[in-house]
């Protein structure tokens, strides 16, 4: 799994890269200039402008994402534990958060409607068990390393994991395909597909980042597309629908499962 690993980095033993972070930034201002304008005359959010433009706010945080992925993959996979590096990547990981919360704002609808709000308790409950669950079945060995003290991060890093974690990945993710693109598409779409096409598009903005190449073998980039990607993200999905419309247990599950390899600094190729 060496070649998933190295796929983090922009240029393996090299330094990041300043067209990548100019890139993020542009991608970032055009795409919320593109979509913002006139936003009090939205429609409602379950419509098939609302699906069109969860799919584009989709597609400019694909490309700003994977722009800012290679600045600071090195870090997220504990290569690089320089502090500028992590102070840079904190920056991101805000800007990134900062772009979901602007897409609420300009797009008008309530919290509500991208599950940001509670369901019957009983499911609520079961739900949170079942994205703890998951977290830990994907991410088992990095939180051993952190409960047995194999890995001891220390505030720098706990920090930059915490944002990445948060506001840099859970949070945005969970607003745009669980939240925006799996609300437009209540009451318009039979249940599975209210799942697997939110789960899809979310694959496919995962899988952007590591195509498989000269450092990325295919089966090694199958593997992590299909055989984590897309599970997890049908589980999320499955979870908002099952709960009656709560993202708030798949975002608690996402956090977890980026929070602890990142924190812990774990890599495919310590399997």
């Amino acid at each position: 799994m060496e070649g998933l690993t190295a796929a983090f980095s922009a240029e393996p033993g090299g330094g990041p890269e300043l067209g990548a972070l100019v890139a993020g930034f542009v991608l970032l201002m055009v795409g919320l200039a593109v979509l913002t304008p006139h936003r009090h005359s939205r429609g409602p959010m379950a419509s098939p402008a609302g699906t069109r433009r969860a799919l584009l706010y989709a597609l400019f945080y694909a490309l700003c994402a994977s722009s800012f992925m290679r600045i600071v993959g090195s870090a997220v996979i504990g290569h690089d534990t320089s502090p500028w590096l992590l102070a840079l990547g904190d920056v991101m990981f805000v800007t990134l958060g900062l772009f979901a919360w602007v897409m609420i704002v300009a797009e008008g609808h309530s919290f509500a409607d991208y599950g940001l709000r509670w369901g019957p308790p009983g499911r609520m409950g079961l739900a949170f068990a079942m994205g703890i669950g998951a977290a830990l079945f994907v991410g088992i060995e990095p939180w051993r390393m952190l409960l047995t003290g194999e890995a001891q991060p220390n505030s720098d890093r706990a920090v930059f994991a915490l944002l990445f974690a948060t506001v840099g990945s859970a949070l945005p993710e969970e607003l745009i395909f669980r939240g925006y693109l799996q609300g437009s598409l209540a009451k318009r779409a039979r249940r599975w597909a209210r799942i697997a096409l939110p789960a899809l598009a979310f694959t496919a903005v995962r899988a952007l980042r590591f195509l498989p190449g000269p450092d990325l073998a295919m089966g090694d980039w199958l593997f992590y597309v299909f055989g984590t990607v897309l599970p997890l993200g049908l589980w999320w999905g499955l979870m908002r629908d099952w709960t009656g419309g709560s993202i708030w247990p798949g975002l608690v599950s996402h956090v977890l499962v980026a929070l602890g390899p990142t924190l812990a600094g774990y890599t495919p190729a310590d399997i």
